[in-house]
C-alpha cells in the first residue's frame, strides 16, 4: 500500500465572470490529498494520513476521499479544528499563485501520537509520500518526521517539498527541516521553483548540484514547459519532454505527477515486500523514461481542466500509449 501523509484543504480559484466580477470556484485540494486522489483514480492502493476537520469543508473532503477510493483513518478525519483554505490567482498562462490560511487548522495540528497510532495499525505500507504545507508548519512537521522515522518496517520515503514561502515564518528553520526530510528520503521530487526558493543565491543548475551533493537520493526535477528529469543517485540522467495538451490551469499538476510516479512503482512491482526498493538501482534508462512519460501524461491531463482533477487510468493510458 502507498501511504500519503499531508494536508487536505479547499482551493478557491479566482476567475472573472462575463461582467468582469471577481469570483472564486472551490475545489477539494492539498498536495497530499491530490497525490492520493491521483493514485486512487489510477487504480492504486492508497491511504491518506492527514488531519481533516469536522466542519462543512471537512465533510466535503471526506466525501471526496470515499468517492476516489482513498482509504483514511476515521480518527484523523473528524478533528475539532477548522479546515485549511487556499486561494489561487491564475496568470495568463494558467500558473497559480497561492495564499494559504492554515494556522491552527486541522491539517497542521496533527500530533505525533495521533499520526503514529494511525500508522501503527497499517503495517502493509511500502512507500510514504510526505511534504508541502504539513511539513512547513508546526506541530504537524515535527509529528510527521518523528512518526515516519520510527515506522517499522521502515518504508521507502518519497518527498515532495512543494515549497510555499508565503506560509513559512522561519525560513532557516524550514530549510533545516527540508534537509532532515531530504536525507531520510529515497526519492525527492521537486520543481525548479522549489530549488529557487531553497537556494535563492544560486542558479538552478548550481542549486541542483548542491542538493545532489547533500543527499543520497534519486531526484526528480520538474521543469514546467521543459519537461522533467530523473537523476539517479549514481549519476544517471533521464530527460522527458513535456506532454503537449491545452492548459486551463496548472493547479495540482505536480501532485498528479507525484501520484502517477508512485502508482507506476506500485503497479509494476518495484516496491519490495519488506518496504524497500531493491531493484531501483537496476532501473534502465528506458524504464525511467517510460515512468516519466506516464506521470507527465497524467499531469498534462490535469492541466487541461480546471482545478486539480486527476485523470482515470484509461485516460492516461490512451494519451501515454499514443506518444
Amino acid at each position: 500500500m502507498i501511504g500519503v501523509i499531508g494536508e487536505s484543504l479547499i482551493d478557491f480559484i479566482g476567475m472573472k465572470d462575463d461582467a468582469g466580477r471577481e469570483l472564486f470556484d472551490s475545489h477539494v485540494g492539498g498536495c497530499g490529498l491530490n497525490a492520493a486522489t491521483a493514485i486512487g483514480r489510477l487504480g492504486g492502493s492508497v491511504m491518506f494520513f492527514g488531519g481533516v476537520s469536522s466542519d462543512m469543508f471537512g465533510k466535503r473532503i471526506v466525501h471526496h476521499l470515499v468517492e476516489n477510493q482513498v482509504m483514511f483513518d476515521p480518527d484523523l478525519c473528524n478533528l475539532p479544528f477548522p479546515s485549511t483554505l487556499g486561494f489561487a490567482s491564475l496568470d495568463e498562462h494558467g500558473s497559480a499563485s497561492y495564499a494559504f490560511y492554515s494556522k491552527s487548522s486541522a491539517s497542521v495540528t496533527v500530533t505525533a501520537e495521533q499520526l503514529s497510532a494511525a500508522l501503527s495499525v497499517n503495517t502493509d505500507i511500502r512507500i510514504v509520500h510526505i511534504g508541502s504545507i504539513s511539513l512547513a508548519v508546526r506541530p504537524a512537521c515535527d509529528a510527521i518526521l518523528d512518526s515516519v522515522a520510527f515506522m517499522d518496517p521502515h518504508p521507502v520515503i518519497f518527498f515532495d517539498p512543494n515549497v510555499r514561502p508565503s506560509i513559512i515564518e522561519d525560513f532557516p528553520a524550514y530549510r533545516a527541516r527540508f534537509f532532515q526530510a531530504a536525507k531520510m528520503s529515497d526519492i525527492i521530487k521537486l520543481s525548479e521553483e522549489d530549488l529557487a526558493a531553497l537556494y535563492d543565491e544560486l542558479s538552478i543548475k548550481d542549486a541542483l548540484s548542491a542538493l545532489r551533493h547533500e543527499v543520497d537520493a534519486h531526484i526528480v526535477l520538474t521543469r514546467g514547459a521543459d519537461g522533467a528529469t530523473w537523476f539517479t543517485n549514481d549519476g544517471l540522467r533521464v530527460d522527458c519532454p513535456v506532454v503537449p495538451m491545452p492548459v486551463v490551469d496548472t493547479v495540482g499538476a505536480g501532485d498528479t505527477f507525484s501520484g502517477a510516479l508512485l502508482h507506476y512503482l506500485q503497479a509494476n512491482g518495484w516496491l519490495g515486500a519488506d518496504g524497500t526498493l531493491p531493484r531501483l538501482a537496476a532501473l534502465s534508462p528506458e524504464t525511467i523514461a517510460d515512468m516519466l512519460r506516464f506521470a507527465s501524461s497524467a499531469a498534462a491531463i490535469t492541466c487541461s481542466r480546471p482545478g486539480c482533477d486527476p485523470p482515470m487510468f484509461d485516460e492516461v493510458k490512451e494519451l501515454y500509449e499514443g506518444l
